[in-house]
């Protein structure tokens, strides 16, 4: 496989109602960051191949500037009231190629001259944003900058990420072909929110944490 998850990022209303839940099922949070320029600020749990990114505004003025807009990131941390997708997926290149057509966003929290390469269209809030990005897994980083990696007792894989919600009139071409691809599973719902796999989901266990969370945990 080309391509793997490296992280997901969903966004939430209530920052702290959302940790809370998540930390009073048993996931730990190792690392917190403000987005200078983007307007958005985050939480981080962290597996051995991959980790969730809780997503939240931050300045709305940076959320709506020229360069952030094309993102559609104003448009999903305010999902429930626009509709758009507040999911967010990165892929990381195991082998350099990237089997996919990108546009650059030149994000204000990166040094000048570099860029995410974002595979959604833009403007296009109401798919995923899927983008690739530049970084080892967690398991692989330095002892010294190691995140706390155990959920509920036991250290996690993530397997499988299925975004769900209202379907598309059409998927845009990235985005069907990583469905093609089986990096990242795409089915219709209702309501949005994102199933998420650990360590190929074997033993039938399952988390709801909706509302507070557009997200269900399958292990």
């Amino acid at each position: 496989m080309p391509l793997a998850v490296d992280h997901v990022f969903i966004c939430v209303e209530n920052p702290h109602a959302a940790e809370r839940a998540l930390a009073d099922f048993g996931l730990q949070f190792g690392r917190r960051r403000i987005h200078q320029g983007q307007g958005t600020a985050n939480a981080c749990a962290f597996f051995d191949n991959a980790y969730l990114e809780l997503l939240w505004r931050h300045d709305d003025d940076d959320l709506q500037s020229e360069v952030v807009r094309p993102l559609g990131l104003w448009e999903r941390v305010r999902w429930r009231e626009t509709g758009a997708s507040p999911f967010g997926v990165a892929l990381r290149s195991e082998n350099g190629e990237v089997p996919v057509e990108t546009w650059p966003y030149a994000a204000p929290f990166l040094p000048e001259g570099t860029n995410i390469p974002i595979v959604t269209p833009r403007f296009m809030w109401h798919e995923p944003l899927v983008f690739l990005y530049v970084s080892q897994p967690p398991v692989r980083a330095p002892s010294e900058r190691q995140p706390p990696r155990e959920h509920r007792g036991e250290r996690r894989r993530l397997t499988r990420v299925t975004v769900c919600g209202p379907e598309a009139p059409r998927p845009s071409q990235g985005l069907s072909m990583l469905r093609g691809l089986g990096v990242l599973g795409l089915k219709p719902a209702a309501e949005h929110h994102l199933e998420l796999d650990w360590d190929g989901a074997t033993s039938g266990g399952f988390h709801d944490f909706r509302p507070a969370v557009p997200l269900v945990l399958r292990w």
